[in-house]
């Protein structure tokens, strides 16, 4: 059950513009508290705007990566959906670097699909339509903002469901697929300065630290089990160097695929019942938090 004080605070936060700067910043020192009580900071939000740019060095794009993606893949948990929109914002942030029109539409349609499934397609509505115009215009700086601002939505929606598990799990999708395309184009194209923009301690401490505070049921399913362990492995390599060598990156990137796979990878055992998703269709689901 949300507190009342929160709920209070959660709507006084979207009437801000109407409030005078005392009750300004009495509104922001609340909502600070409340997202450090989920465990939401500035790790979490703006993590995809820095993925965008590690991106950036990483020439030539990987296409390819993106171009193979299944975009259009379901799950029945919100745990594995929230990973997928994340890593679909990563991808999106490749076809903007390579221009790629009709792939970035295809991108977009899939965002809402999975922002419609985790309960948060209302705050897309706006930003759909964006996405699809800029498209057309071929605005691709636009895209990129927009990108930002799609993920920033939907977080702020798992934050306003008390959610901040969900938050984190869509950063940890964005950041581990950008991590991994970025290991193929390092690896396929090895440079000092690729090698060095791959080690991110401080970033991998904070989703290894995330995993781990993942509820117990959560922790036990094997999908977490693997990328929790893959995760550790990653980290522990990029301590070795801050310049790694081409065998290094060559282990960075075999152990992303391994994670990326296990992340997305469809379970035998239907997810538990806390964490199941509600399928229904373009309507706005009312899903449950991961127990």
């Amino acid at each position: 059950m949300i507190p009342f004080f929160t709920i209070v605070t959660i709507a006084a936060f979207f009437r801000l513009a109407a409030a005078s700067p005392t009750d300004h910043d009495f509104e922001e020192s609340a909502r600070e508290h409340m997202l450090e009580e989920l465990g939401v900071n500035e790790m979490t939000t703006p993590l995809v705007g820095k993925v965008f740019h590690d991106l950036e060095i990483f020439q030539p794009p990987p296409l390819e990566m993106v171009k193979t993606f299944n975009n259009n893949d379901t799950f029945n948990n919100r745990l594995q959906t929230a990973v997928q929109f994340g890593a679909l914002v990563a991808n999106g942030f490749v076809a903007t670097i390579s221009r790629q029109q009709s792939l970035m539409v295809e991108i977009g349609k899939a965002l809402i699909k999975d922002a419609n499934a985790l309960a948060a397609g209302q705050k897309l509505t706006y930003h759909s339509k964006s996405l699809f115009e800029l498209a057309d215009r071929g605005d691709w700086s636009g895209l990129r903002e927009e990108l930002n601002r799609c993920q920033r939505e939907v977080e702020e929606s798992m934050i306003e469901l008390h959610d901040g598990e969900m938050a984190d799990l869509i950063s940890l999708g964005g950041w581990l697929r950008g991590f991994q395309m970025a290991t193929h184009v390092a690896a396929d194209y090895y440079t000092t300065e690729k090698a060095t923009a791959l080690v991110r301690l401080p970033v991998m401490d904070y989703f290894i630290e995330r995993m781990d505070t993942l509820s117990p049921r959560t922790k036990r399913r094997p999908i977490v089990i693997a990328v929790s362990a893959n995760l550790k492995t990653i980290r522990s390599i990029a301590a070795q160097n801050k310049v790694p060598a081409l065998s290094e990156v060559q282990q960075l990137r075999a152990l992303a695929d391994e994670a990326m796979k296990a992340a997305l990878q469809h379970e035998e055992m239907p997810a538990t019942t806390g964490d199941k998703l509600q399928q229904t269709g373009n309507k706005k689901s009312s899903l449950p938090a991961v127990k």
